[in-house]
């Protein structure tokens, strides 16, 4: 449920919980008009409250999403069209009920997006009519209308597909949309990725597009030599079969090094100056910039699209399969040295789920979503790989967060819990999280340390409903036992006793009799005000403070609690200690031992995290922080798709049309843009190359 309404409503951190109203507690001289005011005030709050919950669909349809999203999720389509049919009536019911005044929220609906595809693939015409029926007639539904003439079209669509590739075998998928008639050649390609998801079309790479094959037909060898199939699984390479216990850190403990905190998102977003010109140098910060084209045969492959530096090169990775030299494979990885020569390409032995390079290492480390761990020597070949989902600590992780093992009611399938993995310098150790852990172990399998974070602290506001003068000055449980301490007071107390420690201290805090005390007399007021709005009921007999906030309805704000998921992480720049960060906002770090010796908090969640041997690199969506030791030496804004380098004591911060630079400690030095996309980047001998699809710019001999 909670990816579910993660769905709708988006992944911000606060939630919203409307509490009853409890049982009134009366003495038994209270009067009958207070008790007609509470019970009109209890009336109109459930009703308000009851009216509210209209604007939902019930928890009938809530079930078959579930049930929807983990059909589609495990690739079965037949059940998933099966819960989407269900959910149509729960909808049609949802916005016929007259009840909640009409009020409707504006959710995302999958049923009527993605459970429409799924009537589509199954062939079910009569579900998607009651879909085509339902956006017509309700307004609220207007937004899915489009959506449902295309799915009317799709299932006709899908036959026509079948049906050519089976009287076709090996027809190219670029010939698809003429053969089958239709006019948007994206829906066709779109459709035939789920005839292949469904195990009903094998696709082979052929040039720049595919050959098409109904399953179980043969194809050629050629095409047969293109399709990639994943190994099979190697086991976890841990001789341990009972789980290593982790480490509860206590961060009071460590010296926070508080840091300005980073904004989630800008308001308006940080950008760079766009430019007419192939290359320009935006602020004059270099004394030539010289622009080459490029010659067809030596273009950046755009497919290689993620880069890394690393001692003595940049890795690039081609991990969605598209270049040449990954038929056959889940991807490819090339290696540019600095020192020149030819370029080293290899294939990828699995699929990158998640990737780790260290910039002074060499080779690198990767995730499949079936959580193989696979690790990369310097020649781009595989050391070793262990099945981290195999370990006895995900086992032991999954009891603890989901004990009743129904599917993940935190985190979901494991490969999503299974979040960051690292890989030491040397390449002979490695970690890898789960969820709110951290466990690092030796090339060999030996575990050397796991470490457990602190659960997220809880922040909650409430927002009281009062009835006629009880709770007119409401405060929180804080506030109170603050206004106690003012006038010198404890909880269980009389509001006779108030108004006489009020008095007296009054007489005492006077002006005329005092002077000088003018701001604590204000102090001791808003105490007595704060204690005054409660009535001799709330106040005769209660223990503490919390007792006096349970005599309203109120909406409490939560903020927090449950794990700290662990969001990144890296080895130092030398391999001795980790770095952890959370979404809290917290970087950890580890030694080799698993005890924490260094705290920093950014405020936001970090993206990558990155260390030199002299410099500690932390990245938000919003801000890039360089630290040397515990101080904070530089601090960029930057924005959301914002790729980190290190390379040659220069930062590069490259963006989709220019990068800019900056010293080692991230002092501003120059930006260049680019009109064009930037394909690559990077610097050769202290100049920086940036290349486009057509042309390479070099920017040479700062100014300053």
């Amino acid at each position: 449920m909670f990816g579910i309404l993660k769905n709708l409503f988006g992944s911000g951190k606060t939630t919203v919980r409307v509490e009853g109203v409890p049982a009134i507690r009366e003495t038994a001289g209270s009067g009958g008009e207070r008790q007609s005011r509470f019970e009109d005030f209890e009336r109109e709050t459930r009703e308000r409250l009851e009216a509210q919950s209209y604007e939902m669909p019930g928890q009938a349809y809530f079930s078959q999403l579930q049930a929807l999203q983990e059909s589609i999720s495990d690739r079965r389509y037949m059940d998933a069209a099966i819960a989407a049919r269900k959910s149509l009536p729960l909808i049609r019911k949802w916005l016929e009920d007259p009840k909640g005044h009409g009020k409707r929220l504006s959710l995302n609906m999958p049923p009527l997006t993605q459970g429409g595809t799924m009537l589509a693939i199954t062939g079910d015409r009569k579900g998607l009519a009651m879909l085509h029926d339902l956006v017509s007639e309700f307004d609220h539904l207007e937004e899915y209308r489009a959506d449902a003439e295309k799915h009317l079209a799709a299932i006709d669509l899908f036959d026509a597909i079948r049906t050519a590739v089976a009287a076709k075998p090996g027809i190219l998928q670029n010939k698809m949309k003429s053969e089958v008639g239709a006019e948007d050649g994206r829906l066709v390609s779109n459709l035939i990725s789920w005839l292949e998801k469904a195990g009903e079309i094998t696709r082979a790479k052929n040039g720049k597009t595919y050959a098409l094959y109904v399953d179980g037909v043969e194809m050629s060898a050629k095409d047969a030599s293109a399709v990639y199939t994943e190994p099979p699984r190697p086991g976890t390479h841990q001789a341990r079969s009972k789980p290593g216990k982790p480490i509860e850190l206590n961060l009071e403990k460590l010296t926070l090094v508080p840091l300005p905190p980073s904004p989630e998102a800008w308001t308006s977003q940080v950008t760079l100056p766009a430019t007419n010109e192939t290359f320009e140098d935006a602020e004059g910060a270099w004394r030539e910039l010289t622009v080459e084209a490029i010659a067809p045969a030596d273009r950046p492959d755009p497919a290689f699209r993620k880069h890394f530096t690393t001692r003595g090169g940049v890795l690039s990775f081609d991990d969605l399969a598209k270049s040449e030299a990954s038929l056959g494979a889940p991807g490819a990885v090339m290696f540019t040295s600095e020192q020149g020569g030819p370029t080293m390409i290899e294939r990828l032995k699995r699929p990158i789920y998640a990737l780790d390079v260290h910039p002074e290492g060499q080779g690198f480390a990767t995730r499949s979503k079936t959580n193989i761990l696979t690790v990369y020597g310097a020649d781009l070949k595989v050391d070793f790989e262990t099945d981290l989902s195999a370990t006895p600590e995900v086992a032991a992780g999954r009891r603890r967060l989901d004990p009743d093992v129904d599917g993940g009611i935190l985190w979901g399938e494991p490969h999503l819990a299974l979040n960051c993995i690292a890989l030491s310098p040397s390449r002979d150790r490695y970690l890898y999280t789960f969820v709110d852990e951290a466990w690092c172990i030796d090339q060999c399998g030996k575990l050397l340390w796991g470490v457990r974070m602190p659960e997220r602290p809880v922040e909650t506001y409430h927002h009281t409903f009062e009835v006629g003068d009880m709770g007119r000055h409401t405060r929180t449980a804080v506030e109170i036992e603050e206004a106690l301490k003012e006038l010198e007071l404890a909880l269980p107390v009389t509001p006779d006793e108030i108004r006489q420690k009020y008095r007296s201290l009054a007489r005492q805090l006077h002006p005329d009799l005092n002077p000088g005390s003018e701001d604590q007399m204000k102090a001791v007021n808003a105490a007595y005000e704060t204690l005054t709005g409660a009535s001799h009921e709330e106040l005769q007999g209660k223990e503490n403070a919390e007792d006096l906030l349970t005599f309203s309805a109120t909406v409490t704000f939560t903020t927090g609690g449950g794990p700290d998921r662990l969001q990144a992480a890296t080895f130092s720049g030398r391999g001795d200690t980790a770095l952890l960060g959370t979404t809290q906002g917290r970087v950890l770090r580890i030694d080799g031992s698993g005890k924490p010796i260094d705290l920093y908090d950014v405020g936001a969640v970090p993206v990558r995290i990155l260390e030199t041997d002299r410099y500690l690199y932390i990245q938000t969506f919003t801000r890039l922080y360089v630290l040397e030791g515990d101080r904070l030496v530089g601090l960029q804004d930057c924005t959301t798709k914002c790729d980190l380098l290190v390379e040659e004591g220069l930062v590069l911060l490259v963006e989709n049309k220019g990068v800019r630079v900056l010293t080692e400690a991230g002092r501003p030095l120059g930006i260049a843009l680019t009109k064009a996309p930037i394909r690559r980047a990077g610097i050769e001998d202290g100049v920086l190359v940036v290349e486009t699809r057509t042309h390479r710019g070099r920017f040479s001999g700062f100014r300053k």
